[in-house]
């Protein structure tokens, strides 16, 4: 077993390492092409669509991967239900954000050259929504090295775009470049999910079929009870995200411009959270080959097994984290200027970079979780660390600025864990004693 987790880690690292070389040629790529005024608005209208993306989905993408890996319910139903929901909420959502979007721009933003990038961001929920379904399907089926070709083609097909478009257009309004910008994430995950859909040619036809005894293929209850605790934390994680350039704008509108602020929300969000956070592609790879696995464990409740798989999945989340961490600290400027073209926030990156391994160990700590399905227990840590989040950025703000940001992060990361060991602690290693 111990063979397989290592050789499956291996493939879809370098597959997954790829597709994190064409992720980082698309932010190259826009540093440099876009005016610092657009990159910031880019960067600004990015919470809204984290927001809107979970009210879409639901949670369904993460209901559906746990139904099909659980042999006890049938693929049909699980993906007839799924596919339902997920449409009608992905609807209204995009319509919510189109009727919705001078409010956000003007009112909450600041910012009326937000607005056509919103509703760009609505036609790209519908399509974020069929590819999380996609994509969970296969990894609960452990196709990952599928998902990690989808995710190379989205990047490949991004990147193409950028390089037609962005790259001879002669327009400066900041409005449009950040609204094509959009389209190319749109264009991305359009020819990902082609990709999917034609891997899905020898599937069963249910994902296109309505059958007469349609009724009978719904398990609303099932697939609710699971994803709607997962949207409740996302939610609510996404909702933090929302608000915190809008309390940022409101607490420090009085000694700095709307601009200023952006600019240095930017910086740090933009520039050197994203930075912090791109090794966890390689953690996202454990995710995906530890959770199955895991889930398995749970299922049989062979804990013994869960306790050699966590200890593995730590070590190998903490070894990746030491050479970024390295990196980081080291070579701040460096690395900011070849990804951004620019040298702000190294201080923060150097800062952040060492606390930050905290951040990289809670992913198999989230995956061991899941596969328990303490779905209630999920929901009430989030909920805790995004309210100390959210406290802490604004009553830091006033004294430390933007960089409260990082600051209330850091100790929702830190909370994060110590309640998530508590939990596995408990379920795993006291009760597997009983």
């Amino acid at each position: 077993m111990k063979r397989k987790i290592i050789n499956s880690f291996i493939i879809l690292s370098t597959s997954s390492a790829i597709t994190k070389l064409f992720s980082m040629l698309n932010r190259i790529l826009l540093a440099r092409i876009l005016p610092m005024e657009a990159l910031s608005l880019f960067i600004l209208v990015m919470p809204s669509l984290s927001m809107c993306i979970t009210l879409g989905q639901l949670g369904i993408p993460s209901a559906i991967f746990r139904l099909i890996a659980n042999p006890t319910y049938q693929n049909k139903k699980v993906m007839i239900t799924g596919c339902i929901i997920s449409s009608i909420s992905c609807f209204f959502i995009s319509i919510g954000l189109i009727l919705f979007a001078p409010y956000i721009s003007n009112s909450l933003l600041h910012n009326k050259e937000a607005y056509l990038p919103l509703v760009c961001l609505a036609i790209y929920i519908p399509f974020i929504g069929v590819s999380g379904i996609l994509k969970n399907y296969f990894l609960a089926k452990e196709n990952i090295y599928l998902i990690a070709k989808a995710q190379l083609i989205e990047e490949i097909m991004r990147l193409l775009f950028i390089c037609v478009t962005l790259v001879n257009i002669q327009n400066n309004d900041n409005s449009i470049l950040v609204s094509i910008a959009v389209m190319s994430m749109i264009v991305g995950e359009l020819f990902g999910i082609i990709y999917m859909f034609i891997r899905l040619s020898n599937k069963p036809k249910y994902f296109f079929e309505l059958l007469p005894n349609f009724k009978e293929h719904l398990i609303v209850k099932q697939i609710m009870s699971i994803a709607l605790p997962v949207t409740g934390s996302r939610l609510y994680h996404s909702l933090v995200s929302f608000l915190e350039p809008i309390i940022l704008l409101s607490i420090l509108s009085s000694r700095l411009s709307s601009s200023q602020i952006q600019y240095q929300y930017a910086i740090i969000n933009g520039f050197v959270l994203s930075l912090l956070i791109t090794p966890t592609f390689f953690n996202n790879v454990i995710y995906r080959i530890f959770l199955p696995i895991v889930t398995r464990d749970v299922v049989t409740n062979n804990y013994k097994n869960i306790h050699s798989h966590l200890l593995l999945a730590l070590l190998g989340s903490f070894s990746i984290s030491i050479p970024f961490t390295c990196l980081f600290y080291f070579f701040p400027e460096t690395c900011l200027s070849f990804l951004y073209n620019t040298t702000e926030g190294a201080s923060y990156l150097q800062y952040l970079s060492i606390p930050f391994i905290l951040f990289y160990l809670q992913t198999p700590l989230s995956a061991v979780i899941h596969a328990l399905n303490k779905n209630k227990i999920i929901f009430a840590i989030s909920f805790i660390e995004c309210s100390i989040e959210i406290v802490l950025t604004y009553v830091l703000a006033s004294t430390y600025g933007v960089f409260s940001i990082a600051i209330s992060l850091l100790v929702g990361t830190i909370l994060t864990l110590f309640l998530s060991v508590l939990t596995i602690f408990y379920f795993v290693y006291l009760k597997s004693r009983y």
